[in-house]
């Protein structure tokens, strides 16, 4: 008699049986059809027709995931319990199921207990005799099978580890994603990928020479669609993490992208970062971090109450910002003006600007344009009923903050690029160094271009030494501050200057 013509009767009704067909591959790039079609020409032969055929395919791991983690074996058990004229499985092969042994009895135990045939096509194999019990034969065979899947999974992992081993010893990708800012060649060897390399070079680059931090490099790279897909948060992560790998300095698998250097200033940034206290307040001291008690060699902090720089431990060297800020601004506005600025580098340096903000506001037109199809979308299936009125209220409160977010963003952007222009069409017209319209932040940013460290020594009461490392030419300034006493003897003069590598320097002050 064929299985399909066979009923089930239920409270007075006649019911055909159903047959579920499960199909499994592990990986993406393997194809369920063959699997499929071969089972359904079987099920068919036993006379069930398209009606009373459940197909389920998924693309999963046996081996990974847990038996409540397999989505096929879920839906197959869901349909069992809920549809009782189910009474027969059709599985290519037993592997199919599973290639745990554990998790292959659990599922016999199951079927079994609501006396649901299984059927096997390689090798072929009835789980269920006439009786509705499993025989010998199909115990033996189970067993056997389900011993030879996980056997075939764990020699297949052994030897796939073993050829990550050999290709890894090769200098070669052994396995999953390249890292960023590489991608491999026919051979399987690491090489630069194009885009990627160079966003690695901009991090190190602005997080080193231009003192960005790791939210304002983030923030950027989103505003000019680089990540579209990575959250903010996300992508602050992977900036960090970038920052922290040695392989972007090179080595006998991966190509350099940075040099050691900048690598191993990366990494004192980072550490120096890790150390401060974090501020809840706006800053408002010039040389954040850059001061130093030059006996000690301890951090000096800024201290709003006093406005002075001093040490973290309440004692020890100590000098009013007073006097501090305009020796260090002045040095580091006259090193900036002489060695970095000129006219063809600052209209360069706008043109670069103005690129960027272009390409920012280019997204978020782009980010508005989505967010307004997205809200069009939910008022869509709010009409036709398929979501709730406070459901789609709140999506639509919720895509109309960000839409003025990034309406508020977009305006800022075109301020900024309007100022540009008439930056750009001015040099020629005025000085390019305009000390009145700039911002403490501004200030910030050229001091950090120029001073490496400032050191401080107290040699008196009223007096101060004040050693200038810049970072331009390795020549640290001494300047001497007097305060107090007799007004002659008041005021700044340099001291002393001397070359960080031992080189003499010609005196002339």
């Amino acid at each position: 008699m064929l299985l399909g013509y066979m009923g089930t009767k239920t409270k007075g009704l006649f019911m055909e049986n159903k047959a579920i067909i499960l199909s499994r591959v592990s990986s993406n790039h393997q194809t369920l059809e063959q699997q499929t079609e071969t089972v359904l020409k079987e099920v068919k032969k036993d006379g069930y027709t398209d009606d009373n055929i459940i197909i389920i395919e998924d693309k999963e791991s046996a081996i990974k995931l847990s038996e409540e983690e397999r989505n096929g074996l879920n839906k197959m058990k869901e349909y069992i319990n809920n549809d009782p004229s189910i009474n027969v499985v059709y599985l290519y092969e037993l592997s199919r199921l599973s290639r745990r042994q554990t998790m292959l009895f659990n599922i016999r135990d199951y079927l079994i207990e609501r006396k649901i045939q299984l059927i096997c096509l390689q090798p072929y194999m009835k789980l269920l005799d006439e009786d509705g019990k499993m025989s010998t034969t199909a115990a033996i065979i189970f067993a056997l099978y389900s011993t030879l899947s996980e056997t075939e999974m764990t020699v297949k992992k052994e030897r796939m580890l073993r050829g990550r081993r050999y290709n890894r010893a090769l200098g070669k990708h052994s396995g999953g994603r390249p890292p960023f800012g590489y991608t491999t060649d026919k051979d399987k060897f690491y090489i630069l990928h194009p885009q990627n390399a160079e966003i690695i070079k901009r991090i190190f680059s602005e997080y080193v020479n231009d003192r960005k931090s790791m939210w304002v490099i983030t923030k950027e790279l989103k505003e000019e669609g680089l990540f579209p897909k990575t959250s903010p948060h996300s992508l602050f992560h992977c900036i960090d993490y970038w920052l922290s790998r040695e392989i972007y300095i090179g080595n006998e698998m991966y190509p350099q992208i940075i040099s050691k250097t900048m690598f191993e200033k990366a990494q004192k940034e980072r550490n120096a970062h890790k150390r401060c206290p974090k501020k809840s307040h706006k800053n408002i001291f010039l040389l954040k971090g850059l001061v130093f008690d030059e006996n000690s060699g301890l951090p000096m902090f800024g201290e709003r109450g006093v406005e002075s720089y001093s040490e973290t431990k309440g004692y020890g060297c100590c000098i009013k910002r007073l006097y501090l800020d305009p020796i260090v601004w002045d040095f580091a506005k006259m090193m900036y003006q002489k060695y970095i600025m000129n006219k063809s580098l600052y209209r360069r340096q706008l043109q670069k600007e103005l690129d960027t903000i272009r390409v920012k506001i280019e997204t978020l037109k782009k980010e508005g344009k989505t967010i307004i199809e997205k809200i069009d979308k939910v008022e869509e299936r709010m009409i036709f009923g398929n979501l709730s009125t406070k459901r789609g209220e709140e999506l639509i409160y919720s895509l109309k903050e960000q839409k003025e977010e990034k309406e508020q963003r977009l305006l800022e952007l075109t301020n900024e690029s309007v100022v540009k222009h008439q930056q750009l069409i001015d040099i020629d017209l005025k000085e390019i160094f305009d000390e009145s319209a700039m911002t403490l932040d501004d200030k910030i940013n050229i001091v950090r271009k120029v001073i490496k460290k400032v050191t401080i020594k107290r040699p008196s009461k009223f007096t101060a030494h004040i050693s200038i490392f810049n970072r331009i030419n390795d020549v640290v300034t001494v300047y001497e501050a007097k305060s107090g006493g007799r007004y002659r003897e008041r005021g700044v003069r340099v001291i002393d200057e001397y070359h960080l590598k031992g080189k003499s320097i010609q005196k002339t002050y």
